[in-house]
């Protein structure tokens, strides 16, 4: 190999490309009124959304002294994603609780590289073998002991349209998108560092969505590319989220969730109990604190199957988490929210003290991080698509079952079902989505 002079690689085709920004309709948003973003997406040529990021100007509008952190980073702010496409009808993608499952997804996926650049570019925290919360920090108006009242920050969206396998380019021709982004809450998306401090809410100004888009100077390649769209419909797929909401009550109980989950390829799903008293609590984390107390064991139940065959056993446990059984419910976690291709998440960021946190009565550092889940990919390969459980020949209900101890608490049961999603440019330019 060494004594190989000539060039053996292939020169890419020729083409220029660009940065290009894309502004939100309105200048500022904020979190308790105008608190729906609409940025509008339109290019003349291949949009590289795999590189692609939103950037926005943040302020704390709270009125008492205190510091408010971010929760986690950026994406805390994003309570609902939706896309959708000119002439196309309905929204190709929406993601109910972004927040929530962005989140979890970064806890679960990050390694020291990742909570690196997210620390920089996000305001997530500093590196660390644990998680936590607080993010970047902002002070009341005026700045307060060198503390700024307003950060500018960046993210990458997590949306199957906009990062699919194989990180394809959404294709030149391709109408309008819209993408919209509605505001949680402050108490959800902001930890502050007091109690009892007023006007709990946020704006954000300079909203942005930049994206590198390129055009193909070789006419023949163009001709190709033409011919092709014009004749025949072009497909990418990725994998995107459905949010199923349920509630639990406190005190011992064999409880069952109803999911219906019906997709093509239903990759897995991941559940996380969130405590009712850790919610719209500004002196705490709300959106990243799921709890495994009070769960003794779990199974979902597909179509009259069971998966697992057994039933996942956590324990009996207390507040200290004494006996708690993480060794299956760790491992389904990290091969369900994998990366496609990938066997298991990186999950750096989620060691056992994380897991198994109890938030009640903890500082914002403490943060539980443990999930019920179960993967239902079949295969291990990032050359394949459709690797989940078809779920849709089925009319019998998906359902979550759990068997809670006198631990158990008052609690929301969050739902994510993680499926295979194909999206169709006709064309006519109708863009259609298969799942």
């Amino acid at each position: 190999m060494s004594m190989r002079y000539q060039v053996t690689g292939a020169d890419a085709i020729s083409s220029r490309t660009r940065l290009s920004r894309f502004d939100a309709t309105s200048s500022v948003y904020t979190s308790n009124s105008n608190n729906k973003i609409l940025i509008p997406i339109s290019a003349d040529g291949f949009i590289n959304s795999a590189e692609s990021y939103l950037f926005m100007r943040v302020e704390s509008l709270h009125t008492t002294a205190g510091v408010a952190h971010i929760e986690g980073d950026l994406s805390a702010l994003i309570d609902k994603l939706e896309i959708s496409v000119a002439g196309s009808s309905g929204k190709v993608e929406t993601i109910d609780n972004y927040n929530t499952y962005a989140l979890l997804d970064s806890r679960y996926n990050s390694g020291l590289d990742d909570a690196t650049y997210n620390q920089i570019v996000t305001g997530g925290s500093a590196p660390a073998l644990t998680f936590n919360p607080r993010g970047a920090r902002m002070a009341v108006a005026g700045g307060n002991g060198g503390v700024p009242d307003h950060v500018t920050l960046a993210v990458k969206l997590k949306a199957g349209f906009l990062s699919s396998y194989y990180n394809k380019a959404l294709p030149m021709g391709l109408p309008q998108i819209q993408l919209e982004l509605t505001l949680a809450n402050g108490t959800d998306a902001v930890i502050m560092s007091a109690n009892g401090s007023a006007n709990n809410h946020f704006q954000v100004s300079q909203v942005r969505f930049y994206a590198p888009t390129f055009q193909i100077m070789d006419e023949q390649v163009m001709a190709a590319y033409t011919r092709q769209i014009t004749t025949a419909s072009t497909a990418w797929v990725g994998q995107s989220v459905n949010t199923i909401v349920n509630t639990t009550a406190a005190g011992a109980a064999r409880r069952t969730f109803q999911l219906n989950a019906s997709f093509k390829s239903l990759n897995g799903m991941v559940t996380a109990i969130r405590n009712n008293t850790n919610l719209n609590n500004v002196e705490k984390a709300t959106l990243s604190n799921t709890t495994l107390v009070g769960a003794i064991e779990y199974l979902y139940r597909i179509g009259s199957v069971q998966y697992p065959q057994d039933a996942i056993e956590i324990g009996s446990v207390e507040a200290t988490a004494t006996g708690l059984n993480l060794s299956r419910v760790y491992i389904e976690a990290v091969k369900t929210l994998a990366h496609h291709g990938q066997m298991h998440a990186k999950n750096t960021q989620v060691d056992r003290a994380s897991v198994i946190a109890n938030e009640t009565g903890d500082a914002p550092t403490s943060c539980g991080s443990g999930v019920l889940a179960i993967n239902l990919k079949r295969f291990s390969d990032d050359g394949l698509v459709n690797l989940g459980l078809d779920t849709s020949r089925s009319s019998a209900p998906s359902t979550l079952e759990v068997n809670f101890d006198a631990n158990a608490v008052a609690a929301q049961v969050l739902t994510f079902a993680l499926y295979d999603c194909v999206w169709l440019m006709q064309p006519s330019g109708i863009v259609e989505r298969s799942f």
